[in-house]
């Protein structure tokens, strides 16, 4: 099935400014924006702190993170996520476990990208909370190519239906 999306940013940065550093000690690695990015299979993005980990690209959905302005009152600036791909126009936990193409990229969508405490410190306190559940998708390169900013096309044998701003459920064990 297709489903239109837009792909609204790409961000690349060659080191965390978050994750591994001591607690709320924030790095200061520039972000990179940029209007193409080149996929090689098994592999993240080139230069990119996660090219070369288990889950090396991250998708961000813009939904979420207008929704998060919205219960804050105020612009937050969209790089401050971390995240590779800023995409509206789908729930991006739907794809987790499951194949999807992006113009001539093939992912594989693995885990849900996790929100850490670091958002309250860099965005705003709760802002962890906001995220949690809906932090995004980490996925790996199945198949290379370019994706290029804009408006284009999804596609996956999945049937997408829920809103891009719904939490991920998690299933609750019986005791």
């Amino acid at each position: 099935m297709d489903y239109p999306i837009t792909l609204h940013h790409f961000f690349t940065s060659h080191q965390h400014n978050y994750f591994t550093r001591p607690k709320f000690e924030v790095g200061t690695a520039a972000t990179r924006s940029l209007e193409i990015l080149l996929f090689t299979a098994d592999r993240g993005i080139k230069g990119d702190r996660f090219e070369e980990s288990l889950y090396p690209v991250t998708f961000f959905s813009l939904e979420v993170a207008e929704a998060i302005e919205v219960a804050f009152e105020r612009a937050i600036d969209i790089k401050l996520y971390r995240r590779n791909i800023t995409i509206s126009g789908i729930n991006l936990c739907e794809l987790i476990g499951k194949k999807f193409k992006i113009g001539e990229v093939v992912f594989e969508g693995m885990a849900h990208c996790n929100p850490c405490t670091w958002m309250d410190a860099v965005i705003e306190r709760g802002t962890y909370r906001q995220m949690k559940g809906r932090g995004g998708l980490r996925a790996k390169v199945i198949q290379g190519g370019t994706m290029i900013l804009g408006e284009t096309t999804l596609q996956s044998d999945t049937i997408l239906i829920k809103d891009p701003t719904e939490a991920m459920r998690l299933s609750k064990i019986p005791g």
